[in-house]
């Protein structure tokens, strides 16, 4: 009589997932920085101390001296259109209460948004702007005060008279940092001047965007910082061993990293800023950061130009590469500037104005035809960008990977059906063997034991089979997830 043991289903291992990657957000209850968000507090149980409390960070800066809280306050400043000025003086800034709004067509003229009515309140001369604030200043006591965080620039011997941005970025998946001292009076001068092309009847320029576009593609004369902080840069891509073309995505890669300005969008103010106001502000839109990008590349010897998409509402910079590789045979190649991007593609996506991606596809990555139909503007030439063939040939092969991992996936698929139905076929001649047993048939029961062990033993085989596949499918996932990251560099 033979003796057998039934053969365990092994477990098979549940395939990993790749492609999407998900991040959960909490869910915070509403602080007491959020309930006064915007408000002037003032420190009763101290010496009356004026504290503002920023709309954008949530944190309290502290107000010090008359003139220390003008330039503090026109610091924190949003600046807007002479439209938009007129809109909300009529309407009040609903928008955007508690901000400080600058009047850039009218020498940087700052007003207050009060809370609690939205109306525009001008703050004048120092003297003029400290006393608007103490009187709608809200009392406080310490313990309450105390629960809304001190921002970082805010201290009582805070020196308002440069700004030392901190930037951090990333480069081939490698993080960097770098710290360069911005002054104050140099960010006011800018955010004064003129953001609006002006021009005689009959003496309109042939194409008024081009001319529009020229004002913020100018350095001032005493301005050696917006390019200072550019050669920065350049001796530390150097200091790296960088050629030219890696010098240029390094620096790209900077101002792709600078945040994007969503308060800015959600107000509806379409004043663009000057690069330097961007680098000071460390945050910007499309064309902010564009025409940061367009004036760093000319100043690299690159030919560069402005790429704009009228129906996506959305601009890029455009590098000069062969027009082999360029967007639409332009001979300038894509360089998204609101969200990082490998240099020549082109984001399957602009949400809230940012850029992102598609992590379904690596199809039609240097293809603009969802964007709209395209303008270039502010055509320079100079050195060819010669590394978006390299992209191009990464992006294809990440392409082919995801096909083959597909193929894979549905072979694997395949094949667990398959172990699926042998397990069934296992237990069902096991429920015979045990009926055999039962009614002492040991003929049958003997007869069908070598066909059920022969099963048994085919099922191990194809089970290890199965499981060896899983493991190199798996190992092909996590080397396809690393490339994609890498990419990306997420």
């Amino acid at each position: 009589m033979y003796f057998f043991r039934l053969l365990k289903f092994i477990t098979i291992p549940l395939l990993s997932a790749f492609f999407l990657y998900y991040n959960a957000l909490p869910v915070k209850a509403e602080t007491l920085a959020s309930r006064l968000s915007g408000k002037i507090l003032l420190q009763v149980e101290s010496a009356g101390e004026a504290w503002y409390v920023n709309p954008l960070d949530g944190r309290r800066y502290y107000l010090g001296r008359p003139a220390d809280a003008f330039v503090l306050m026109k610091r924190l400043g949003l600046g807007i259109s002479e439209q938009n000025y007129q809109l909300f003086k009529e309407t009040g800034a609903h928008n955007l209460r508690g901000r400080i709004l600058l009047r850039a067509q009218a020498s940087g003229e700052a007003y207050y948004v009060n809370p609690d009515d939205s109306r525009l309140y001008y703050l004048g001369r120092p003297t003029d702007a400290f006393n608007l604030m103490r009187r709608f200043g809200l009392g406080i006591s310490n313990q309450n005060l105390n629960q809304i965080v001190v921002a970082d620039l805010s201290s009582a011997v805070n020196d308002l008279k440069a700004n030392t941005g901190t930037y951090s970025w990333q480069y081939q998946n490698t993080k960097y940092q770098l710290s360069f001292n911005l002054d104050s009076a140099l960010y006011q001068s800018y955010a004064s001047s003129p953001k609006v092309y002006t021009y005689y009847v009959g003496q309109e320029p042939a194409d008024i965007k081009e001319a529009f576009y020229a004002l913020f593609l100018k350095v001032k004369s005493n301005d050696n910082q917006t390019l200072g902080l550019l050669n920065s840069l350049r001796a530390q891509a150097a200091s790296l061993g960088l050629n030219s073309d890696q010098t240029a995505a390094f620096i790209l890669a900077f101002i792709q990293y600078i945040p994007y300005d969503h308060a800015k969008l959600e107000s509806g103010d379409n004043t663009p800023y000057y690069p330097f106001e961007t680098l000071y502000l460390h945050k910007g839109v499309c064309a902010d950061k564009t025409f940061l990008a367009v004036l760093w590349l000319r100043s690299l010897g690159y030919g560069a130009a402005i790429l704009d998409f009228p129906e996506s509402n959305h601009s890029a910079a455009g590098i000069a590469c062969p027009v082999a590789d360029s967007l639409a045979g332009s001979g300038y190649c894509y360089v998204e500037t609101t969200n990082y991007f490998p240099i020549g593609v082109v984001p399957p996506l602009i949400t809230g104005g940012q850029a992102q991606n598609d992590t379904s596809s690596f199809e039609d990555l240097f293809n603009s035809d969802h964007l709209g139909y395209l303008e270039i503007k502010q055509k320079s030439q100079g050195k060819i960008y010669q590394g978006v063939a390299a992209v191009k040939r990464e992006a294809r092969a990440i392409e082919q990977a995801k096909t083959d991992l597909d193929a894979s996936q549905n072979l694997l698929n395949a094949n667990k059906l398959s172990l699926d139905a042998a397990y069934q076929s296992l237990k069902q001649q096991e429920s015979q063997l045990l009926a055999y047993q039962a009614a002492g048939n040991i003929s049958a029961y003997n007869q069908l034991v070598p066909i059920y062990n022969q099963a048994v033993a085919a099922y191990r085989d194809q089970t290890e089979s199965y499981n060896q596949s899983v493991v190199s499918y798996n190992q092909a996932v996590n080397a396809f997830n690393d490339r994609y990251r890498q990419f990306y560099q997420q």
